[in-house]
């Protein structure tokens, strides 16, 4: 018999569904479904509120119910359609079975049925058992999957995961413990974004009583993967206001869901045992009654439910095929990241060495780019992922930021004094600005001092002070004791500076070390052989600062070049011709156009007061010689911060620290110390193992249903994809003689693709770092593992 175009249009979206659910089912037995979220039909409401009905109406088979007992466990039922009628029963161990054999025996539970035994709840029963849960207040919550497939000629293409209803009292048969159990297995399931909340609601109940809506709306704030469906609506007195209610419910009017809202009329108490197709004729003879009838046929009854349901699934499964891609390309990434930092396994001492030689490769190539500013190692993270310059990883970037601070803060705290000619109330000022990013800002700022308060002062300390010089002259102890005075700041702000870049180097090899060696390796080395490298770095640093600071508490100011010269004529020649201007002020006369007029007189007379006391000229001339030489050390010194001490004395032995010399240099007993497996970390290296497995099996598994067809514009990589909203229509059969005119809005487009998260850091914290009391011992392990900022 030959099939029309519209009928094998059907079955073949029929096979691609069972095809697309079948994918899914099996990323979730293979154990995928617990690395990564799955799309999935989530089942929840309240107890009694019509869950085991909906499910038996939806499946045609009957599920235990009872009204008064909660379930502990979470039920996927898988329908398929099959030509031969068959239920198959498997328990799927939960993420809490860490035992082997326990799963094993778990895993072992398998039965099959056929419908016509009606023996369902008897083999749950048994589930039960092996589960280890039981009908008591004492009897837990297992996190075990009860798996019951469904396979008949009329079944729908669908998996829903049943949830134990949620309660609010405490009897003899449910506790207190239980309630809260509840609500997380349902928050867990609704947290996952790819699944689809089928919120049941019994009219029979208040609906401001059944609390499931307003848990949805805490993980589906705009409403968009939660459907309603209404139980029991033939419990409502006809033309009630109750009846209204909900039929503003079904409608879509009284809280508005995008994926709508259904009705179903269970079966009663008193026609639980009637047959299915019965049970849907007194269904449709209801809908078809009363205010019921002016709802919509697709809102209404099992059938229209069935159809509803394995579109949206199909649409949210086939929508979300490129981000569980790209989640399952992402966790399949780091598990093989963190395997590569186990390594091989290591039992002998070649192995032990070879793997301590790949770690100080690594850190030596690592080392040696971000000592030069070129970042091309993946440690270094893309270069779009940089969010700030004070990224730990970018260590020359950090320092040369660093080194700018500090000659910046040099140039703004480095003197004691400002000497100013003003009134320096003007210009004084007791802190930094709050919003300087400067860490070496905060505290006070020089005074200023009038420079002829400071002649005063300096003139006294001459008399008390005179030598050998001739009269007039300045004494240069003075013109050092001055220096000295000026520029005592300069070690306080040069250590802060130095320590700071210490602990941004000492981060930075920390960081190094966590990315090429596993927790074990990592807390050994850091501890025996990185901190004790980097303390005496620290020591060294200290040493060379004593070094450069020695002049400028014990020494004699030596200028060298005519710089110093220059500027002390050049100050000379200033104050003079200042002193010039104030005194000539009172006798200039100006022409009828402008022109300023001088007497000879009053020349002489202003030249011949320039003449200063021996004393005061000896002051100004000390002063002169001091700022000059303060001007010209401040640069030397801020240089040789730089270079003589972080260069040459922190960076270029930073390369030096952890070599393949150092390594081969090692005794076997300190090799085997260092690279010698614990047990746990085998462990870890099997589980990485099968997780790597698991994800890669299941991208095999989803890469078969995301076959792009190539495009003449370019790869998807050039091509700009924009995917329209996918509508019912959009799954149907095409209609002959039909145009469709519009899509339908309730269900969500396909979501796009996620990128992995690069990795970001926070701004430099002025170094806050991990201290050097977090390794207790050789053995012990770094409890606060560095992270890209602090």
């Amino acid at each position: 018999m030959s099939t029309t175009p519209a009928e094998e249009a059907l079955h073949q979206l029929q096979r691609e569904q069972t095809k697309l659910l079948d994918g899914i089912d099996e990323l979730r037995a293979i154990g995928v479904g617990s690395l990564v979220e799955l799309p999935q039909l989530v089942v929840c409401g309240n107890q009694s509120s019509g869950k085991s009905s909906v499910l038996e109406a939806i499946s045609r088979v009957r599920f235990p119910a009872k009204s008064n007992i909660c379930t502990r466990f979470a039920t996927e039922v898988i329908l398929r359609r099959s030509p031969t009628p068959t239920i198959k029963i498997s328990i799927e161990p939960g993420p809490s079975r860490k035992d082997a054999r326990e799963r094993a025996i778990l895993q072992e539970f398998a039965q099959e049925l056929s419908p016509a035994d009606n023996d369902l709840p008897t083999v749950i029963e048994k589930a039960k058992g092996h589960m280890g849960v039981n009908e008591t207040a004492n009897s837990g919550f297992s996190d075990d999957v009860l798996k019951v497939e469904i396979l008949g000629p009329d079944q729908p293409e669908l998996t829903l995961v049943d949830l134990p209803g949620l309660y609010y009292s405490v009897s003899q048969d449910q506790s207190l413990q239980g309630i809260r159990v509840v609500r997380t297995l349902t928050e867990k399931y609704m947290k996952n974004k790819r699944s689809i909340i089928l919120a049941v609601i019994s009219a029979k109940a208040d609906y401001h009583l059944q609390e499931v809506l307003n848990i949805a709306e805490r993980f589906d704030p705009k409403r968009e993967r939660t459907l309603g469906i209404i139980t029991q609506p033939d419990t409502l007195e006809p033309d009630s206001e109750e009846e209204k209610t909900y039929l503003q419910f079904v409608s879509n009017k009284k809280i508005q869901l995008q994926l709508g809202w259904h009705v179903l009329r269970n079966r009663s108490f008193e026609t639980r045992d009637i047959p299915d197709d019965a049970r849907d004729a007194r269904e449709k003879e209801f809908f078809n009654q009363g205010r019921w009838s002016s709802l919509s046929r697709n809102s209404v009854g099992i059938e229209s439910l069935r159809r509803r349901l394995s579109s949206i699934l199909f649409i949210q499964i086939r929508g979300n095929l490129p981000g569980l891609l790209a989640d399952i390309k992402e966790k399949a990434a780091d598990r093989e990241k963190a395997l590569s930092k186990l390594g091989s396994p290591r039992t002998t001492r070649q192995q032990q060495r070879g793997y301590l030689l790949n770690i100080s490769t690594s850190f030596e190539r690592i080392t040696g780019q971000a000592l030069h500013g070129l970042y091309a190692d993946e440690f270094f993270g893309a270069f779009e992922s940089i969010s700030d310059i004070h990224d730990f990883r970018r260590l020359r970037a950090v320092i040369r930021q660093l080194n700018e601070y500090f000659a910046d803060a040099m140039a703004a705290r480095g003197s004691r004094r400002i000497v100013v000619d003003g009134f320096p109330g003007l210009f004084s000022q007791e802190s930094t600005p709050l919003d300087s990013k400067n860490p070496y800002l905060s505290g006070k700022l020089p005074h200023y001092v009038l420079r002829k308060n400071l002649e005063e002062e300096v003139a006294e300390q001459a008399r008390k002070n005179r030598g050998i010089e001739l009269p007039g002259s300045a004494n240069q102890l003075l013109v050092g004791s001055l220096f000295r005075d000026q520029s005592l700041p300069w070690e306080g702000l040069a250590k802060e500076h130095l320590m700071k870049t210490w602990e941004s180097v000492r981060y930075f090899a920390l960081l190094v070390m966590q990315h090429t060696a596993d927790d074990h390796t990592f807390s050994l080395l850091a501890g025996s052989i990185i901190e004790p490298a980097l303390d005496e770095l620290r020591q060294n640093l200290l040493a060379k600062l004593d070094e450069l600071t020695a002049y400028t508490k014990r020494g004699h100011p030596l200028p060298v070049g005519k710089s110093f010269l220059t500027q002390i004529q050049k100050a000379r020649s200033e104050r003079q011709l200042s002193s010039l201007k104030t005194k000539l002020k009172s006798t200039i006369s100006y022409k009828p156009e402008g022109e300023a007029l001088f007497s000879i007189k009053a020349i002489e007379e202003a030249t011949s007061n320039l003449e200063m006391h021996r004393d005061e000229y000896a002051a100004a001339d000390i002063i002169d010689q001091m700022q000059a030489y303060y001007d010209t050390a401040i640069v030397t010194f801020v240089d040789n911060v730089a270079t003589l001490g972080i260069e040459n004395c922190l960076l270029d032995p930073l390369q030096r620290i952890l070599t393949s010399q150092v390594i081969n240099n090692m005794h076997d007993d300190q090799v085997r110390e260092l690279a010698s497996e614990p047990s746990f970390t085998s462990d870890e290296r099997d589980r990485l193992a099968t997780e790597v497995e698991k994800l890669q099996s299941g991208l095999r598994t989803l890469k078969t249903f995301n076959i792009r067809k190539p495009s003449l514009s370019g790869p998807p990589s050039i091509e700009k994809l924009v995917k329209p909203r996918i509508g019912i229509q959009d799954i149907r059969p095409p209609v002959t003689g039909a145009k469709s005119t519009t899509q339908s809005s309730l269900f969500p487009c396909p979501q796009e693709v996620k990128t992995p998260k690069s990795q970001t850091t926070k701004p430099f914290p002025g170094g806050l770092t991990p201290s050097i009391s977090d390794f207790t011992s050789k053995s012990s392990y770094y409890q606060t593992e560095p992270s890209l900022s602090v």
